[in-house]
């Protein structure tokens, strides 16, 4: 047999091995396999329909969860007297002092007042000083010292731009504040007002302009308005104001100083133009208080939704609160003045 012929039959042998082996394979697979003997018997099949399965009672929405709160504070609701207030947003903690007088009443709504501090003072300070606790006591307002955070270089300011900037929100800050004073307390949201010394007071204009929708008045003590705050002023309604300021102001003078502060009387400019109010009429107080103190007093008449503006300006007077225990004055005192006109208006005007 030649070799082409032995590798022919030796491939032909392979094939019908192959087709053996293939064929052994699906006999015992089709004997079901297992432990020997006959085959299994086919399983009978089950001639009942089965029942329908149980439509899934649908799942319920889950309820959302409630948010969690972008304030937190050390706060008790309708807490009376003096507390030192802390808040956090934005992972920020920032401090205040609230004083809620036994006459408070939370079954009405209550004024709230804003008292701000001056550049490097804090807010205890400010509470004793432009002290407004009298006034809360007699009329049942709400009284807040709100804290500036410090400077890198340690000093505690308000942000309202220009010789005041930092990298502080403090228009949030106190935008939260109201929020959060209005979650706790039976605060009437159209008599909120700002008063502020010195820097508190730059800050007091710096709302009327930035947060102009939520305070009905602001009064400023030695405070002006930064070239910033003048320019940017973005007061969409009328706002009466109140300014009161010495001659001899030598920390902010009552001239300005040239692109840092207005001149007050620019500054009274401004809101006189802004609430459509006629020219100021003058009158003075030539009483003596402290043997040199006597007061011209500047009244805007006319301004829109029947309000005024007011300018106090104390002849011989440096950069003081007046009235304040610590400066040993009488009269005018800054802090009943300031209730006083504070206490004619809310958010729409004059309250009728």
């Amino acid at each position: 047999m030649t070799p082409l012929l032995k590798r022919l039959e030796f491939k032909e042998m392979c094939r019908k091995n192959i087709l053996f082996l293939s064929l052994f394979i699906f006999v015992i697979s089709s004997c079901g396999g297992g432990g020997g003997g006959a085959p299994a018997a086919a399983p009978q099949q089950n001639t009942t329909t089965p029942a329908p399965a149980p439509t899934p009672a649908p799942s319920p929405t889950p309820a959302p969860a409630p948010a969690p709160s972008s304030i937190t504070s050390n706060l008790i609701a309708q807490t009376k007297g003096t507390i030192n207030g802390e808040m956090n947003y934005k992972e920020i903690d920032r401090e205040f002092i609230l004083y809620v007088p036994s006459s408070y009443d939370s079954s009405a709504k209550q004024p709230l007042v804003f008292n701000f501090h001056g550049y490097g003072s804090n807010a205890n300070e400010q509470m004793n000083y432009g002290d407004l606790r009298s006034q809360a006591d007699a009329n049942g307002f709400i009284l807040v010292h709100p804290e500036a955070l410090d400077d890198i270089g340690g000093t505690s300011y308000w942000n309202m731009g220009g010789w005041s900037i930092s990298v502080h929100n403090d228009l949030e800050f106190i935008d939260n504040l109201i929020n959060l004073l209005m979650d706790k307390y039976s605060v009437n949201a159209e008599r909120i007002y700002s008063a502020g010394m010195s820097n508190g007071g730059f800050f007091s204009f710096h709302l009327a302009c930035h947060l102009n929708a939520s305070f009905a008045a602001i009064a400023s003590v030695t405070g002006s308005m930064s070239y910033e705050t003048f320019a940017s002023c973005n007061a969409r309604k009328p706002t009466p104001v109140m300014q009161i300021h010495g001659s001899n102001d030598t920390v902010v003078p009552y001239s300005g100083i040239d692109s840092i502060m207005k001149p007050v009387m620019e500054v009274m400019d401004y809101w006189k133009t802004n609430n459509s109010c006629n020219d100021y009429s003058l009158n003075t107080d030539d009483r003596l208080y402290g043997g040199y103190f006597y007061t011209d007093i500047y009244t805007y008449d006319g301004c829109l939704n029947g309000t005024q503006n007011i300018h106090l300006y104390i002849n011989g007077a440096g950069h003081i609160w007046p009235g304040s225990l610590y400066e040993g004055l009488s009269d005018p005192v800054a802090s009943q003045r300031i209730w006083d006109f504070f206490s004619k208006y809310d958010i729409n005007g004059v309250i009728q």
